[in-house]
């Protein structure tokens, strides 16, 4: 068998693996080399009727949702397994996505840092009481909402999936997850390690392996699934939402985003600078908060597009699990061709500062490999400006005044994440206040932190993950009203 290769998987449903009803799987491939990695489920609504009614009933008859101990210790020891583990999670991570493996590992230490926080949050979560008159007492209490459904991206889908499913488990819930099918065998090796931690109660997680349209669709339509938490595209965002309407389901969205990153003449260009090409090309680009469009002070944007230029064509494209790898492939061709075509697009009216072509020399030709791309000027309302491109490609506006960096930053469909650089600390408050973004940097970029929530304006989203709000999500409140005249 093939050294690359992680074996065949099976569905996690109430504490036993078990093949889909059908037999049918999927393999998936290694976007570095074309290996095989991983076979996979591929399930349709049996096997999703069965996680849901597990799921159902241990909601219902387990000791959990009402067993804040319990879940603080249950979450703390699957972080505990996460951490003994850390290298051979890494690694099918790597393969998987084809990221470098320094990057797999810092994602997998994130999951582990989502964990801990909620392992304690949980024992925190409280509601409050009022007295509103003097024979009645009103207590609101904060309760699970009952069987949630976790459908996990493949860009990120260790550190993403902990993100969500830790906080679900952390306020009471019960959960399937439905993991991206790129991305199955990394997220099924998490949900593995469960076999270590024998206090978590059977059918409290479960994970069913399928494509959005099958194994996916069942979940949000399924009657008896009472939250759907999703991170992904804004189109299939969209589709979920009208689903959910059905059945009114709660939900929790993280779309996408095409996120400024504004630098000011005066800014410490030297901490930028770098700051601004791991925004962008780190993971390839293919991360919904990435600084993906560059948007600059007139005066300094020529010498500054210089220094990123030389820097960035140093950077080391290769196989995620070689150790000198700094940037890897795109996820599969189909993305691949749809980044060259933004890119072909993008030249339309804009300038090429360097890369815009798929690269297979140095023994790169059977992966989905694409150049470090900036382009500079393109027109503001062309797709590779509006358009969420999920890839290496940084394109470049420059401004002049403070109001028009505004207007460039807040100028498409999106709100998830932006940035402001500079040392007038008023000047970077001010348009940091401005930004229409779930998240606003200044003088840094992408610093996420399980104890603060990150999620989207506009069409980048509905709802926050992480911090105290992504747990209150995952709570209904009661109002239990006690009178004692």
């Amino acid at each position: 068998m093939d050294e690359y290769y992680l074996g065949e998987y099976q569905n996690y449903i109430d504490g036993v693996w078990q093949s889909p009803k059908s037999g049918a799987l999927m393999e998936v491939r290694c976007p570095g080399n074309g290996a095989v990695v991983s076979r996979v489920p591929d399930s349709g609504k049996e096997d999703i009727d069965a996680a849901v009614a597990c799921a159902k009933r241990a909601f219902e008859q387990e000791d959990w949702a009402f067993q804040p101990r319990l879940r603080s210790s249950v979450l703390y020891q699957w972080a505990q397994a996460m951490r003994q583990h850390l290298n051979p999670l890494a690694r099918a991570l790597s393969l998987e996505t084809g990221k470098p493996i320094a990057e797999a590992l810092f994602e997998v230490n994130g999951a582990i840092g989502y964990l801990e926080y909620y392992a304690s949050a949980t024992r925190t979560l409280f509601g409050g009481s009022t007295a509103v008159d003097k024979n009645s007492l009103s207590v609101l209490c904060r309760e699970p909402v009952g069987v949630v459904a976790g459908i996990t991206p493949w860009n990120y889908p260790i550190t993403l999936l902990m993100r969500d499913l830790a906080s679900a488990l952390a306020a009471g819930n019960t959960i399937i997850i439905k993991p991206a099918e790129q991305t199955t065998a990394c997220t099924f090796e998490v949900v593995k390690l469960l076999e270590l931690v024998p206090s978590m109660p059977k059918g409290v997680v479960n994970a069913v392996s399928g494509r959005g349209a099958a194994a996916g669709n069942a979940l949000v339509e399924h009657s008896d699934v009472d939250m759907v938490s999703f991170t992904g595209g804004v189109e299939t965002g969209k589709k979920i939402m009208k689903t959910g309407a059905d059945t009114m389901k709660k939900l929790s969205l993280e779309l996408g985003g095409k996120s400024p990153n504004i630098i000011f003449a005066d800014a410490n260009l030297d901490k930028a600078l770098p700051f601004a090409i791991k925004a962008i090309f780190t993971n390839a680009g293919q991360l919904c908060t990435v600084g993906s469009r560059l948007v600059i002070e007139e005066s300094i944007a020529d010498t500054f597009l210089a220094r990123m230029k030389t820097e960035v064509e140093k950077l080391k494209l290769g196989f995620g699990l070689n150790e000198d790898t700094q940037m890897g492939p795109v996820i599969s061709e189909k993305q691949m061709q749809k980044i060259l075509g933004y890119i072909e697009d993008g030249l339309q009216t804009g300038e090429l500062v360097t890369g815009g072509r798929r690269v297979t020399e140095n023994g790169l030709d059977s992966g989905f490999f694409i150049a470090p791309t900036i382009i500079k000027n393109p027109a503001h309302d062309s797709r590779v400006v509006q358009e969420e491109i999920f890839g290496p490609v940084l394109v470049v506006e420059t401004f002049r005044t403070e109001e028009e960096a505004v207007s460039l930053a807040n100028g498409t469909i999106y709100g998830l994440a932006g940035a402001v650089w500079s040392k007038d600390i008023d000047k970077a408050m001010r348009v940091a206040r401005k930004l229409r973004t779930g998240s606003a940097w200044v003088n840094c970029y992408n610093k996420l932190f399980p104890e603060c929530e990150t999620g989207g304006y506009k069409q980048s989203g509905v709802d926050r993950a992480g911090g105290v709000e992504g747990l209150m999500k995952y709570t209904e409140v009661k109002h239990l009203c006690v009178d004692f005249a």
